[in-house]
Formats: structure tokens, C-alpha cells, sequence
């Protein structure tokens, strides 16, 4: 019994974060389940594809076997450290020991989404009544923002929303030690994940003692620079450090863009808003929340998350739109920021204001998933398909898909296309066409795409190329193309999801 009187501080503490109201616990239940559902339903209709899916299958399933992340989709021996630094995603591996799936992954994300619905719960909680908090919590879980995530394959920022919502969540009990910890495992997420370190880091700096500040501007500096100076160009193929995308509009490295940003700033001003998709999809991450986020100085923390988008060149202009999963980050950030700033307003302590923004931020989402909104043509809400029935569908297609998945055997070295890759990743060696170059004992394309993933060559000029090399045809059906080499003997060992590979496969 002594040691019961140091226990209940620890449990006080954490018991808004484990509340024992059921509409909470049934709230993360439904939301789990109807994202999952969805993506579940999408990977059956071939919604997902080997980018990135595939990807992340590749990787982890390696993590799973204590092996380095090696990921044929993105090239014979590639490790996956040459593209992101995301150690984060090896957490998934122990339920590859469960279920070795990519649709483990789908189902993960969609715990992970739910999760994240805890953390905005408390962090409402602490400023007004459980009805409001659970209220706040529906319209964070219903948003567009959270269906364009699961709307787009498996990524890594699916592990960034809760951890990047405890670690605001932190800062706002002023609980230095938790804070620490999950700006460490924030730095795990992604390589640019430092940024936003450097700014928690930044606006502790404003509370004593300041050394924990100046501990996260720094991390998040050394951080930035030692993943992507050092760690992912000594893995990418090229030596060099592959999303810098800025040279165009910032300059070619981060001390120019910084140059930039204070030699120059109504020039940043304008990319950040021009052209006026931009500006558009600011407005629909700001307008669902009030514009409350902007009475508080949590909301500078989606200024870089939104930014890595804006300041990309016209060549990557799908980033300025809204339907992209990089929307997930921004959302949490300004959702957070959102509770704060109607607490700094007042809001909360005024019951017919209060009353009046619950109901609001309740409807819009609600009413999102009616209307469909669109930007430029581009639907932004996802869950809604699931419900009309367009997911669940099963289309010529789709059946023409499964057909040439099914006479694909396991353990065989296979040049798929993108749309059929994350079907394949768990059985069998895979690579884009032509990631083999003529050693792959089978190619599958579809010839109704415009290229065979990741901007490759177009199904028809692989189609051509395979041919020239001896494949014959094996199927055919609608669309879809499957041809086989004339040198297969058989399954084998070295093409299974773990293997390297026929011999001479790099070319």
C-alpha cells in the first residue's frame, strides 16, 4: 500500500487521456473502422498501387525478417534510406509477424488516424466540456483532410499525426520530459520533420527554463542537416539528397532559401499564395476551423508543412492541390491551434458562442460529405465513394486485374505495372517495367494507363521492348497484358518478397 500515493498523481495525469466515457471510445472505434473499411475496399478495387504501398510493404516486411530496407520498386537494390528518412515505419514490422500484408499497413494507418482522435480530445478537454471536446474531436475525425490520408495508398506521415499532436499536446501542459520524447520520435517520421522541431523548440523558448528550447532548435537543426546531408544522399544511387525542389523558386539549398526569405520576402509571400490554388487550399484547411486557428501561435507550426508544398516549381504543381495526403500534418496543427484560439477568444467560457462554433464545425464536415466539394476538377472528399458504392464495385477492370494477379505464381521475379504491384509485393519479387531489364520471369502492364508508374515508359513501348527480348504472350484480357519469359524454369527462392533477384537484374 506504500505505493499507492505516488501512483494516483500518474494516473490523475493521464486520466483525460484514458476517459471512461463510451461515446469517446465508440467515436475511435467508427473512425477506425470506416477507414479502414475504405481502404481496405479501394485496395480490393486496385484504388492503391506499388507508389506507395508496394513501397512501404517492401520495406517493412524487410524490417519484419531483421533486414535492411531494401525496395526493388524503386530499383534493384535500392534501400529505401536513398529516398526518406523514416525509420519510424519499422514499428510496423511486428505485425508483419501476425499478418504479412500489405493490407497490414492499411489498417495500421487507419489505427494510427484514430489514435490521433484521443490526443484531440484531451486537448479540448482541458479547456471546456466533454459534449464540446467530443464535438471538436467528430469534426477533427470526419475532416477532408483526414480522407485525402487514406485516400492515398500508406506514407509515413500516418505515423506523424499522433506523435506530432502529443508533442504540441506537451507543450501546452508545459510537460518538458514528454515533450522531449516526442519531438525525438517526430525526428523519426521524416527527414524534414527537423523543421518543425526547430519550432516547437522556438515557441518553448518563451518559457523558463530555456535550455529546453534551445535543445529543440537545436536537434532540429543538426537533425535536418545530418539526414540530409549526410545519411540520405550516402544511400540514394545519385549521392545527393533527392527532394530538395526548390532551386527554382528558393535557390539550391537551405541557406539560400533562408537568404531568400529575409533578403526577399514579399517574393516568398507571393509563392505562398500564387497562383490561387494555392490559396484555395489554404482557405479549406482555415475555413471548416473558423479561422480560430489564427488567433494562436500553434498555427505557425503548418507554416513549413504547407510551405514544402507551395514553394515547389510548376512541374510539381499537383502538391498545391488539396486532394494529397501531405494535408494530414497541416490539419492536426491547425485543429490543435483552433481549441487554443477560441480558448484565447473566449469562446469557450461564453455558452451561445460556444454552442454556436460546436455546431458549426459539426456541420461543415457533415455537409462536405454531401455536396463533394471540388478544386480545379479534383474531388477532395474520399469516404463519400465508399458510401454511394464506387469503391465497392467490382468493374471490367477490376476483374481483368485479378485474373492476371491470379495466374502470376509466388516466388517469381515480375516487372509489374504501378496499379498492380502492391498486390504482388507480399509473394513475389517486384519491380517496375523495366527495373530488370529482360531477367524477370514475367511482365504485366496495362495498357489503358498512360505510363507503368512513376512517370516510366509507356505500357505499349514496355509491351515492345519485352517482346523484341523473346517474352510471349501468356494472357490477355480487356486492358491487361501478361508475358512470360522464355527462359522460366520455375518459382524459385531468390524471386520471393525477400529474394534479389535473377542474376543480372541491375543490368
Amino acid at each position: 500500500m506504500m505505493g499507492a500515493p505516488a501512483v494516483r498523481p500518474v494516473l490523475a495525469r493521464w486520466s483525460g487521456f484514458w476517459p471512461t466515457r463510451w461515446p469517446l471510445w465508440l467515436l475511435v472505434a467508427v473512425t477506425f473502422i470506416v477507414y479502414a473499411t475504405f481502404s481496405l475496399a479501394r485496395h480490393r478495387a486496385y484504388g492503391t498501387a506499388g507508389y506507395d504501398l508496394g513501397i512501404f510493404d517492401q520495406a517493412v516486411r524487410a524490417y519484419a525478417h531483421w533486414r535492411a530496407p531494401i525496395v526493388p520498386l524503386k530499383g534493384v537494390g535500392y534501400n529505401v534510406f536513398g529516398d526518406h528518412f523514416h525509420p519510424i515505419i519499422a514499428t510496423a514490422a511486428p505485425f508483419y509477424w501476425i499478418w504479412d500484408h500489405p493490407q497490414t499497413l492499411l489498417l495500421l494507418q487507419a489505427a494510427l488516424v484514430a489514435s490521433s482522435v484521443l490526443v484531440v480530445y484531451r486537448f479540448t478537454r482541458r479547456r471546456t466540456s466533454n459534449v464540446g471536446s467530443l464535438v471538436v474531436a467528430f469534426a477533427y475525425a470526419s475532416s477532408w483532410a483526414l480522407q485525402t490520408l487514406v485516400n492515398f495508398n500508406v506514407h509515413e506521415v500516418a505515423w506523424g499525426l499522433p506523435i506530432l499532436a502529443l508533442a504540441l499536446d506537451a507543450l501546452d501542459r508545459e510537460d518538458d520530459r514528454q515533450l522531449l520524447i516526442f519531438a525525438g520520435l517526430l525526428l523519426l517520421v521524416r527527414e524534414d520533420m527537423g523543421v518543425l522541431v526547430l519550432l516547437l523548440g522556438v515557441l518553448r523558448l518563451f518559457r523558463r527554463p530555456r535550455w529546453i528550447g534551445v535543445v529543440l532548435v537545436l536537434g532540429g537543426v543538426i537533425a535536418y542537416e545530418l539526414t540530409t546531408a549526410v545519411i540520405l544522399p550516402h544511400f540514394a544511387p545519385s549521392g545527393r539528397f533527392a527532394y530538395w525542389q526548390y532551386t527554382e523558386t528558393l535557390g539550391p539549398d537551405l541557406p539560400s532559401a533562408v537568404r531568400t526569405l529575409v533578403t526577399r520576402p514579399w517574393h516568398v509571400v507571393k509563392l505562398f499564395f500564387s497562383p490561387g490554388v494555392k490559396t484555395e487550399t489554404t482557405l479549406l484547411l482555415l475555413l471548416p476551423l473558423l479561422l480560430l486557428p489564427l488567433r494562436s501561435r500553434y498555427a505557425i507550426l503548418a507554416l513549413p508543412l504547407l510551405a514544402q508544398r507551395f514553394f515547389e516549381p510548376p512541374a510539381r504543381e499537383n502538391l498545391w492541390y488539396p486532394a494529397f495526403h501531405y494535408n494530414a500534418l497541416p490539419w492536426i496543427v491547425l485543429v490543435l491551434a483552433m481549441i487554443d484560439g477560441a480558448d484565447r477568444l473566449g469562446v469557450w467560457r461564453r455558452p451561445r458562442v460556444r454552442v454556436a462554433v460546436l455546431v458549426a464545425l459539426a456541420a461543415i464536415p457533415v455537409a462536405m460529405l454531401v455536396v463533394d466539394p471540388r478544386i480545379a476538377g479534383r474531388q477532395i472528399v474520399a469516404v463519400r465513394t465508399l458510401f454511394t458504392g464506387h469503391v465497392l464495385s467490382r468493374s471490367a477492370l477490376t476483374r481483368a486485374q485479378d485474373a492476371v494477379v491470379a495466374r502470376i505464381p509466388r516466388d517469381v521475379c515480375v516487372e509489374a505495372d504501378d496499379r498492380l504491384a502492391g498486390h504482388l509485393t507480399d509473394r513475389d519479387y517486384v519491380t517496375l517495367p523495366p527495373g530488370q531489364h529482360h531477367t524477370a520471369d514475367f511482365v504485366a502492364l496495362d495498357l489503358s494507363q498512360r505510363d507503368v508508374g512513376n512517370f516510366g515508359p509507356a505500357p505499349a513501348a514496355a509491351l515492345a521492348d519485352a517482346q523484341a527480348a523473346g517474352y510471349e504472350r501468356l494472357f490477355a484480357k480487356d486492358s491487361l497484358v501478361l508475358l512470360q519469359s522464355p527462359r522460366y524454369t520455375g518459382p524459385s527462392a531468390q524471386c520471393g518478397p525477400l529474394g534479389s533477384g535473377h542474376p543480372g537484374a541491375g543490368g
